[in-house]
């Protein structure tokens, strides 16, 4: 059994950049997601510069912030994103905008990071919200030759998606993760989504999930947890592992 643990949000606030560093470092996550277009994406980049082991994807952004483009479907009069809370209207969705707004942040990722993602996600599941966005992504991920979380592409092996973290507020997460061990061991490769950071101005006050992510960065670095995924002889991997791509199997 293999497990990715990807810690999504690298660069939204410096406290998230340093909890997913420390959860990373003396924890057992292994990946995370880049937002490219948030505020402390330069800080999260030259934080990953001295950690080179953990592997970076892209956390695709169409639900919070200012766009990189001109996507006048996608946003309200004040040109910011509109978050699923408020209900927008998918039907004006611009599936062409949504896809030109998943490239040029893209390319801003090889930009800034200087190599390709790893993998492909999105911020508050749009890419698992809205039709438009999965079809503009799959798109995506074919031109790239990428896998996207909670989806099955072509050339990669199928790795089924958790995230019963988030959404437990007040809940021991530790005791989630204790009685949900054998829905890894059920998968050959799976994925937990996790959110560590440190609390700081940002997410006290912007964030409608904050105090819960300084408990997951507890349990993702605490001794009970790693010993917990060696007896049950789980390993830690990340979407560049070669076991994952198929293509290169069939070569």
């Amino acid at each position: 059994m293999f497990l990715i643990v990807n810690a999504d949000d690298f660069g939204l606030s410096k406290g998230v950049n340093y909890g997913i560093i420390e959860a990373h470092k003396n924890g057992i996550v292994t990946s995370t997601t880049m937002m490219i277009t948030m505020s402390e994406v330069d800080h999260a980049v030259e934080l990953a510069k001295k950690h080179p082991r953990l592997k970076i994807g892209l956390h695709l952004n169409i639900t919070l912030g200012e766009p990189l483009t001109r996507c006048s479907t996608l946003v309200n009069d004040k040109n910011r994103f509109y978050k699923p809370i408020e209900n927008p209207n998918q039907d004006r969705f611009s599936e062409e905008e949504i896809y030109l707004e998943f490239k040029a942040q893209y390319e801003l990722f090889i930009k800034k990071v200087g190599k390709k993602p790893t993998h492909f996600d999105s911020h508050l599941y749009a890419h698992q919200l809205y039709p438009k966005a999965k079809q503009a992504l799959i798109k995506l991920a074919q031109e790239t030759n990428l896998p996207v979380r909670g989806m099955t592409i072509n050339g990669f092996e199928e790795v089924r998606f958790f995230d019963f973290f988030k959404g437990n507020n007040g809940v021991d997460l530790s005791t989630i993760l204790f009685d949900k061990i054998n829905l890894f061991k059920e998968q050959k490769y799976s994925e937990l989504m996790v959110h560590p950071a440190y609390v700081d101005e940002f997410l006290h006050s912007k964030s409608t999930y904050s105090l819960p992510r300084v408990q997951e960065l507890e349990i993702l670095t605490s001794d009970n947890v790693k010993k917990l995924l060696k007896e049950h002889k789980i390993e830690l991997i990340s979407y560049d592992d070669e076991r994952i791509r198929t293509w290169q199997k069939s070569n």
